[in-house]
């Protein structure tokens, strides 16, 4: 088949979208299948990427400006594709790419992967206190009627929608009223030769500057506040009084201010000394920083399917997040990890606690993870879900 993903994120990856794209379009490539990627970038270019023909559109500006330029000119690079190759398959990822990024009539069938929705973000985030958002966030919620006007255009007119949880089918039938029999459950994927337990544990940790003769509990997401962040920093004075013998490593990037905010916090809760911010990781090096550490936590306030509690997950590692979202239909509490209530930080100090003083505990839980990946959301197994949706629309199955 000839694919064609639309994407605003995609090399190097900068978020779930953008890990979506690469690791899925990689797999069907290994299976014999042409893919093209339509991605947006700060200048205009055409690459391979390990094999696969990347073609970044240019867009730049603030957080609405930047992906409407995108997608104007991923239209008209999307039509040439489709005149050169015949596209069997575009498959979109909302909510990101509006409707005007995808020309009409310029696939046999177009797809659409919602990773999350205009909607619901917004109802989440009009929870927040208005000084804790971002300015993105802000311009999202200024602009939702017309995101969301776009969003659901593009929705209505795919052959098909693939939601990333069930929770997220809840999201497109309450708040979109769209059919559920056009909407179909796949998974995020992970890849499992990629993402595994790692034997050399003290080298990597002198890598990221972190101590070997410690506990390691990390964090890897953006800095924003749905992630929760502030809850972990409060979480952290009576762990330890207990514990002391632990760091909390915290992955991401996010807006000056936001970072500024959550060192400020953790100064004013007297632990930076067992607080380290690493900033931005690369993706290759994502691998190495899991298998330094004991713990993950995700104490967020909303996600759909996140892709780091999978790569945790896969790295044999015990997890601690909440019940929102998507995270239960993978995450089931005292198996392979611990759910607790959003904005809870003493729930999230007693089960940090509970893991670090068993470690027998924190090793079964991480077992239970890797083998929850590896029989039911490697990318091979997702793959093989996506492909058969591309030949049903096809009528080649």
């Amino acid at each position: 088949m000839n694919v064609c993903f639309v994407t605003p994120e995609y090399f190097p990856i900068s978020g779930g979208t953008g890990a979506y794209v690469y690791y899925l379009s990689h797999s069907l490539q290994k299976l014999g299948h042409n893919v093209h990627v339509v991605a947006r970038h700060s200048e205009d270019s055409e690459k391979i990427v390990d094999g696969i023909k990347v073609h970044y559109r240019k867009g730049t500006g603030n957080a609405i400006l930047r992906y409407w330029r995108f997608a104007r000119s991923a239209s008209n690079k999307i039509e040439e594709l489709n005149k050169q190759v015949g596209l069997d398959i575009i498959h979109a990822n909302l909510p990101l790419v509006p409707s005007f990024a995808i020309p009409k009539d310029s696939a046999k069938a177009l797809v659409c992967a919602v990773h999350s929705t205009w909607k619901g973000e917004a109802i989440v985030t009009k929870r927040d206190n208005p000084k804790e958002l971002n300015p993105n966030e802000k311009m999202m919620l200024r602009f939702n009627r017309l995101l969301r006007r776009y969003e659901t255009k593009l929705m209505k007119r795919s052959d098909a929608l693939i939601a990333v949880s069930r929770y997220t089918v809840g999201e497109l039938t309450e708040l979109y009223g769209i059919e559920e029999e056009r909407i179909h459950v796949i998974y995020n994927g992970v890849d499992i030769d990629k993402f595994k337990p790692r034997p050399d544990r003290a080298e990597l940790r002198r890598q990221f500057g972190l101590e070997e003769e410690k506990k390691i509990v990390l964090f890897v997401g953006r800095l924003y506040h749905r992630k929760g962040l502030e809850t972990l920093l409060h979480s952290i004075p009576p762990v330890i009084q207990e514990f002391g013998d632990v760091k909390f490593a915290i992955s991401g990037t996010g807006f000056k201010k936001k970072e500024q905010s959550l060192r400020d916090l953790a100064k004013e809760l007297d632990i930076e000394d067992y607080v380290t911010f690493l900033g931005y990781v690369p993706d290759e090096k994502l691998p190495d920083l899991y298998a330094t550490s004991d713990i993950f936590v995700l104490p967020a306030i909303y996600e759909n399917f996140p892709f780091a509690i999978l790569e945790a997950q896969a790295t044999g590692l015990p997890v601690i997040s909440t019940k929102v979202g998507g995270i239960p239909e993978f995450l089931t509490d005292k198996e392979n990890g611990f759910l607790i209530d959003p904005s809870d930080p003493t729930q999230l100090t007693q089960r940090i606690l509970t893991l670090l003083q068993d470690p027998k505990l924190a090793e079964e839980m991480g077992r239970r993870g890797r083998e929850l990946i590896e029989e039911k959301l490697s990318w091979r197994l997702i793959t093989g879900q996506v492909i058969d949706l591309y030949q049903k629309l096809l009528g080649t199955a």
